[in-house]
């Protein structure tokens, strides 16, 4: 196989993102097809308990595929404004799919759900603050809970801290303040988790500089901090 920014798999295929080519693989490695639907797309997702795939675009775009199909289901352009880089999540039970997206300007953040049905947006949120930046979601694999981190801009428009929430309904609860290193190695962290710890992708990650690399999930580091 080649090497891949994003390298991801299930039970049934495994897919590898290169920009502008998704190429699909069976669990022998051998190529079985590729997608060129979508540009810069270096990071994707398999909706959970199916064979769908999820790519994202940092130029602004996700594209849904049935691998049995072997077949684009649909395109959804987000914005053409480009910096798409941040997380996304499926929801427990694969229903919902979240979406960290910068539709306005390239530095304000909200959080988008879509239904998996038919990847339809069902609803928008935490859009309201300019000076919240949301980087990471995830959902505890035993709860269901959800978890989004992120950091705060002061008044100058920089980085004043980062943080760490339980996401209720619409809204962060529980906010808890990270700072300094620890919040550099949670940033690197999930986005190289989001590659699906790619090698190509460590090569170019602030991970690198870290010897040791242990796992980290948003709903451990809560829990962590006081």
């Amino acid at each position: 196989m080649r090497s891949f920014w994003g390298l991801y798999k299930n039970e049934k295929y495994r897919v590898g993102c290169n920009g502008n080519t998704i190429y699909i693989y069976d669990m022998d490695n051998k190529e079985i097809g590729k997608f060129k639907d979508i540009k810069y797309a270096y990071v994707g997702a398999f909706q959970p308990d199916s064979n769908i795939f999820v790519a994202k675009s940092t130029e602004g775009s996700l594209a849904i595929y049935d691998l049995d199909k072997m077949e684009l289901i649909k395109k959804i352009v987000i914005t053409k404004i480009g910096a798409q880089d941040e997380g996304f999540a499926f929801s427990l039970d694969g229903a919902y799919f979240y979406n960290i997206e910068k539709p306005i300007r390239s530095t304000k953040t909200q959080l988008t759900i879509y239904r998996t049905s038919d990847y339809e947006v069902v609803k928008v949120i935490l859009k309201e603050n300019d000076f919240m930046v949301l980087e990471s979601l995830e959902f505890d694999a035993h709860t269901g809970e959800g978890y989004v981190q992120g950091f705060i801009r002061n008044a100058s428009g920089v980085m004043d801290y980062g943080f760490i929430g339980k996401l209720v309904d619409e809204n962060i609860w529980g906010m808890k303040r990270i700072e300094g290193k620890r919040y550099d190695y949670i940033s690197a962290y999930k986005k190289w988790e989001l590659s699906g710890f790619s090698k190509k992708k460590l090569e170019y990650s602030r991970m690198k500089t870290y010897s040791e690399k242990p796992h980290i999930s948003l709903k451990q580091i809560y829990e962590e901090q006081s």
